[in-house]
């Protein structure tokens, strides 16, 4: 599935974007785009990636990103009688203008550049934001600039949040020289649930395999099937935590095929079975 690079044009009249929109299976293309988002799940459940981030959400979820960082919406499901729905506003950094200078709007910025890795919030707090958002739609123009700047305060003070992103991303995908592991990492990201062979992957970067193993574990440390092994083994947790799916189920959603390798692979990065990980997150709870 291609990462698509979207100029979202925002209207003189304006200075955000604000709109809602219904996720249909065409939706989910993992994209990019120069403004920050903000993205509210009204309705629906499925599975969000934001950079090299996977994770499951539901209703409620809310999320902060900066520019040119890659995310989708991928919806499994949605309550009956309702579509799958999310409120999103998109907005540059300089959306205040000359205002931006002000002492008092400096915890927004810092937020704003914490949220190039993407950042998720919970809590109460969320609905807050909701609650606001939906009011947004009916509101004059000056009132919808006050309603985003209230959000902004309630964001600010959310101590439920965090950064999605691995630290390092953005630049690791933008560095010229690493071109080609932004490809890579676009498409482990969409088709680690399938088995992947090392020539299609060596393929996207007009390298042989082995000249493509040399130069990837050069470049990130590991080799190709240990990062996918972390991406799988990464999603499999986030469906153990957050789920009640059988091992099996996850075993086969995470892209394994064999549920002996499956559990191995758990282990060397865990030290424990998937099972005793469930029991063990449990018995914490």
């Amino acid at each position: 599935m291609e990462h698509l690079k979207e100029q979202i044009v925002i209207p003189d009249s304006s200075s955000f974007n604000l709109k809602k929109t219904v996720l249909t299976p065409e939706t989910y293309k993992i994209h990019s785009h120069k403004n920050y988002e903000l993205n509210y799940i009204v309705s629906g459940w499925g599975t969000r990636i934001i950079g090299d981030n996977i994770e499951s959400f539901a209703r409620g979820d809310l999320v902060l990103i900066g520019p040119d960082l890659p995310h989708c919406w991928e919806i499994k499901g949605v309550a009956k009688g309702l579509s799958p729905e999310c409120i999103t506003i998109h907005f540059h950094e300089n959306f205040l203008g000359h205002i931006i200078q002000s002492p008092e709007l400096k915890p927004m910025f810092d937020l704003l550049n914490e949220s190039y890795l993407g950042i998720q919030f919970f809590g109460e707090e969320t609905m807050d934001v909701g609650s606001i958002l939906h009011k947004m739609y009916n509101a004059n123009r000056l009132r919808r600039l006050i309603y985003l700047l209230e959000i902004f305060e309630i964001l600010i003070r959310c101590d439920g949040r965090k950064t999605l992103a691995r630290a390092g991303f953005l630049e690791e995908a933008a560095n010229t020289k690493n071109e080609r592991l932004k490809r890579i990492y676009e498409f482990i990201m969409v088709n680690f649930t399938r088995k992947i062979y090392l020539k299609e992957v060596a393929d996207l970067c007009y390298m042989s395999p082995s000249a493509f193993c040399r130069f990837f574990e050069k470049s990130t440390g590991k080799t190709l099937f240990n990062y996918l092994k972390e991406v799988r083994i990464g999603y499999a947790c986030k469906l153990l935590q957050e789920t009640d799916e059988s091992i099996s189920g996850i075993c086969y959603q995470s892209g394994y095929n064999n549920l002996a390798h499956f559990d191995n692979q758990f282990k060397e990065i865990y030290t424990v079975s998937p099972g005793r990980y469930r029991k063990n997150l449990k018995a914490v709870s």
